[in-house]
């Protein structure tokens, strides 16, 4: 954690703002932090965040530098900032915390949060995703599983999520393996260097 800088935000500083640059993450240690954003020219509170959370993350995850929402911190707050840059080794070195985003990803399937997002990038924010939980070790998840959490996730149709994963597999990237009574598993190729392989080969294809 020395590696990285921690920052302190005073009572109602504003973190970010929605729409401005963002290039980090950010790990909240202790305090409090509002999420908003602008909905209709009024302000809607998506959540307020208490320590252990990520927020901001998805500047990373989904390649899309536009801030979704606003971060405001609600009391005298430190952060840790975690660079774009350097964010995969925070990963390996704290594997602990991947499993916190997932669980921020989870707790956003059972909230109207994604509902209020703009569309992210569905192709990028899955792969995303599903390097996430290679580099936390489920390098085997179950399908439908998939697919409907991801199609809750990113507010878009199941149909568009497995034309997504299904890009995937024809790259052999992931294999769809059939289990007992009709399930299907969704399977890593190579779940430790996932993105690292998802990008050669859309390069290779030219996407």
């Amino acid at each position: 954690m020395s590696t990285f800088m921690v920052k302190n935000f005073l009572k109602y500083s504003v973190i970010f703002q929605e729409n401005s640059k963002g290039e980090c993450a950010y790990l909240l240690k202790e305090g409090r932090v509002e999420i908003s954003k602008i909905l209709d020219g009024k302000k809607k509170v998506l959540a307020v965040l208490k320590p252990v959370s990520i927020f901001g993350e998805m500047a990373i995850l989904l390649g899309d530098e536009r801030r979704t929402a606003t971060a405001v911190a609600l009391e005298d707050s430190k952060v840790v900032e975690i660079k774009k840059a350097d964010f995969e080794d925070y990963m390996r070195k704290s594997p602990q915390m991947i499993s916190t985003i997932l669980n921020v990803m989870v707790y956003r399937l059972k909230t109207a949060t994604a509902k209020a997002m703009r569309a992210p990038n569905i192709f990028q924010g899955i792969v995303g995703v599903l390097d996430l939980m290679g580099k936390s070790g489920a390098g085997e998840i179950n399908w439908l599983n998939a697919v409907n959490s991801l199609s809750t996730s990113f507010n878009t149709p199941a149909e568009s999520v497995e034309k997504a994963l299904m890009m995937l597999a024809d790259d052999g990237l992931i294999a769809v393996q059939a289990k007992g009574g009709g399930e299907k598993s969704l399977v890593l190729s190579d779940p430790a260097d996932f993105m690292n392989k998802v990008m050669s080969k859309r390069k290779g294809n030219g996407g």
